[in-house]
């Protein structure tokens, strides 16, 4: 193989939590100009995830020596990043796409704060991070809204993930600790009220807002996230929009002091 030409524009935009909507393509050729079906092509990001949380992956050029990236989702935020189209061993000059990733329409806020993160005075009070000693049940979480350019977004699926917390790591999947109940009146009897730690929430309702349901705080103290994400259908594996982080902390039972008889 002789070199790689793009096909296509090598511009390509989305919304920052958004994926891509097209997909980089390149041609593998040889010296005459011959496509090269079955050549191998690395497309490598930098600020772009390719196939979950992969920076780079090669894939495989059809018959007619054309090699597809995979599906492209970009962070949470804006701005300009590179996917890079290389041949094997870096033969042969690189192609290079731009993604532009604009800001998201979408704000999430806690009913209880302005746009910034302060106290508004015309809301309900709030304190973060949330707090509850261990196996209680946090039965008045707050209410969230969500906008859209500015107005309240109507109708808009949001799903709530509980994350640990643990100082100096990235937040992950919490396995064991708060979950909430599944409620989901479609489920199978043996699915219904079980316990979860990812959920979808219900449509917001007219003025964009919808309630958190009550969280069971478990039997294990400790830091925690429940980290909403924006979506527009009804996959939670589909974020289309802004991410809000609620703290919250699980505190140890109070000690009883020694014994005395």
């Amino acid at each position: 193989m002789s070199r790689l030409e793009p096909l296509g524009s090598r511009e390509l935009d989305a919304e920052a939590g958004r994926p891509v909507t097209r997909r980089p393509q390149v041609r593998a050729l040889d010296a005459h100009g011959h496509p090269v079906p079955g050549a191998r092509v690395t497309f490598r990001g930098n600020g772009v995830r390719l196939t979950g949380e992969a920076a780079d992956v090669t894939v495989t050029a059809d018959r007619g020596g054309v090699a597809t990236a995979p599906a492209l989702q970009p962070g949470e935020h804006p701005g300009r990043f590179t996917l890079t189209a290389t041949a094997p061993g870096g033969r042969g000059p690189a192609v290079d796409f731009t993604v532009t990733v604009r800001p998201s329409p979408y704000r999430l806020e806690l009913w209880g704060q302005d746009h910034e993160g302060h106290q508004d005075p015309q809301r309900p009070p709030l304190s973060l991070p949330l707090k509850a000693g261990p196996d209680s049940l946090l039965s008045e979480l707050p209410s969230v809204r969500v906008t859209r350019n500015g107005r309240p977004a109507a109708g808009l699926r949001i799903a709530v993930t509980v994350l640990t917390a643990v100082k100096g790591e990235k937040p992950v999947p919490a396995l064991d600790g708060p979950f909430f109940r599944n409620e989901d009146e479609d489920e199978h009897e043996a699915e219904h009220d079980r316990p979860v730690r990812s959920l979808l929430l219900p449509p917001t309702d007219a003025d964009g807002r919808i309630t958190l349901p009550p969280l069971h705080t478990g039997p294990r103290p400790g830091s925690y996230i429940l980290r909403l994400v924006t979506h527009s259908g009804d996959a939670p594996a589909a974020p289309s929009g802004n991410v809000l982080d609620i703290p919250l902390t699980v505190t140890p039972p109070p000690s009883t002091g020694p014994r005395i008889s």
